[in-house]
């Protein structure tokens, strides 16, 4: 079976993604930080490799990778959904507002890209995604440090492909392209319908979709709305 690692794979996003990939028969990594999710993602997937570590720290996150490598011996696909989001207006925001965005959306990509590339072009083909937004094609306001840590994600996934192609691994840029339904967001928009919103799992089954396509049907961005 292939194996996938997931980022952020204890958020809403993350763990509906590992449930598809789970039933598609994959071999899951499972990455995020924190005891308690830690515990949340041994308890939900008792087969998986679960690792809580702090894809800030370049280290910690090589050292990982080296032992998702030593453990499983393959290392097909990586998706790299770990990030973050907060609002500040432009002029208004700090160098503190900037570098959070930064950490929390490219370092953690960029980190772990550089971590899992060598074992990634170990195999024939191999697969990584990174997760951007419309605020990094449209901008947003009152969004701009995340609109620019999410169009650094794309531009950077999308360097890495022409640059490892040759090497058989194929990157894809998700963009959601709305306001995703989760439970902090229908927290935030109590009075909004979450039924006009881009469902998680349309999210998961797009990313198994790009992950498994041959080298001849290869999707490097996908855009998810919602319809309705």
């Amino acid at each position: 079976m292939p194996t996938v690692a997931i980022t952020g794979a204890a958020g809403v996003i993350g763990s509906v993604t590992a449930e598809v990939f789970d039933d598609a028969g994959w071999d899951l990594t499972l990455i995020d930080i924190g005891d308690e999710n830690r515990a949340t993602l041994e308890a939900s997937f008792p087969d998986a490799q679960v690792f809580d570590v702090d894809l800030t720290d370049a280290d910690a996150t090589m050292e990982t990778f080296a032992d998702v490598w030593e453990e499983q011996g393959a290392l097909d696909a990586v998706l790299g959904i770990a990030g973050g989001f907060a609002m500040q207006q432009a002029v208004e925001s700090t160098a503190d507002d900037y570098a959070r965005m930064m950490e929390l959306n490219f370092r953690t990509l960029f980190n772990t890209a550089r971590a899992a590339v060598p074992f990634l072009t170990r195999a024939d083909s191999s697969f990584l995604l990174g997760v951007s937004a419309p605020a990094a094609l449209e901008g947003q306001a009152e969004a701009g440090l995340y609109g620019a840590s999410k169009a650094a994600v794309a531009s950077y996934v999308k360097s890495l492909g022409l640059e490892e192609q040759g090497a058989g691994l194929r990157t894809t840029v998700l963009y959601p392209m709305g306001v995703v339904d989760t439970p902090d967001n229908r927290a935030a928009m109590p009075d909004a319908d979450p039924s006009t919103w881009v469902d998680p799992r349309e999210l998961a089954d797009a990313m198994l979709y790009a992950a498994t396509r041959s080298p001849r049907g290869h999707v490097p961005e996908l855009k998810v709305r919602a319809t309705s």
